[in-house]
């Protein structure tokens, strides 16, 4: 920000504003939603129309025409959010208007005569093709600065601070004279007057804490009920024999795997015992067979050698 103010703090409203930005204003607000509370887009350019709104200076009509239309875009884009950049801009130029000095304001520096009508002639809304035009009359302006201050109005009528916001600005438009403009504007002036006392008629609330239950006070030496007690031991003991229980399966299933263990060494003892057994009656056998088979073999010799 300090930049921008040491960039463009002393030049006027339509020296920073030139027609090409005036037309993508127009365009964003055709382009984008108007009800995001948030838009990467045109919540910093609501900040730096803000921003030039309180700090450029305005010294010409061209520059009240320009911020007239900034301040009814914000106005319509906030979309009853509330600006108060706005609602500075249209209270410092209504001040002007009524001729009362603003020495603490220095950016706001044109005539009040520049909004004077000019040979009665009926004042026209302000265009959008006259905002750069040089030979708009001062009655049009003055048109489209009450226009654009009943716009706020009823923008704003919603928020309890309305009275306190717009009471000094109204007080300062029924001191306006309206001897030199022409009646449509002083008509529209009576108009905010009475819209001002129809919003400004709801009571301000008393401001009040959130309404929270009492925080309890902490006992140092509680007290225990004797169902609670009941409650708990059984809880406890419920609790300790389901323990118990579960370590007793667990020593049962310890028990059957070593019994099961045992049972199978027994079998296979037994079987390799069986299995010697078999092998030794085999090999007894064997030996027996082998020595008859030899004894028939020297049987057989010697007949075979007594006959010859």
């Amino acid at each position: 920000s300090s930049g921008i103010n040491a960039e463009y703090g002393g030049k006027s409203l339509s020296g920073v504003f030139a027609r090409r930005n005036i037309i993508y204003l127009y365009l964003m607000e055709r382009l984008y939603p108007v009800t995001d509370y948030k838009h990467p887009i045109l919540t910093p350019v609501l900040m730096v129309l803000g921003w030039a709104l309180s700090t450029c200076g305005i010294r010409t009509i061209a520059d009240l025409k320009l911020g007239l239309y900034i301040s009814n875009f914000i106005i319509r884009i906030s979309k009853g959010r509330y600006s108060p950049d706005a609602v500075y801009f249209l209270s410092q130029t209504v001040h002007r208007l009524a001729g009362k000095s603003c020495e603490y304001v220095s950016n706001f520096a044109f005539k009040s005569s520049l909004l004077t009508s000019e040979g009665g002639m009926r004042p026209q809304p302000l265009s959008f093709t006259s905002l750069h035009s040089k030979d708009t009359p001062g009655g049009d302006v003055l048109f489209g600065l009450l226009c654009t201050v009943r716009a706020a109005m009823r923008s704003y009528h919603d928020y309890t601070g309305f009275s306190g916001v717009f009471h000094s600005l109204v007080q300062t438009l029924q001191t306006v004279e309206t001897s030199q403009v022409h009646s449509d504007c002083s008509s529209l002036i009576s108009t905010l007057s009475s819209l001002y006392q129809q919003y400004s008629q709801k009571t301000m609330p008393f401001l009040r804490y959130e309404n929270n239950k009492p925080v309890s006070i902490k006992m140092y030496e509680p007290k225990f009920g004797e169902v609670w007690v009941r409650e708990r031991k059984t809880k406890d003991e419920t609790t300790h024999l389901k323990r118990k229980i579960k370590s007793e399966m667990k020593g049962a299933v310890r028990e059957i795997r070593k019994d099961s263990k045992f049972i199978n060494r027994l079998k296979h003892k037994d079987q390799s015992d069986s299995d010697k057994a078999r092998k030794r009656k085999v090999n007894e056998i064997m030996g027996f067979l082998s020595k008859e088979q030899g004894e028939a073999n020297d049987l057989k010799y010697r007949k075979k050698r007594g006959q010859a």
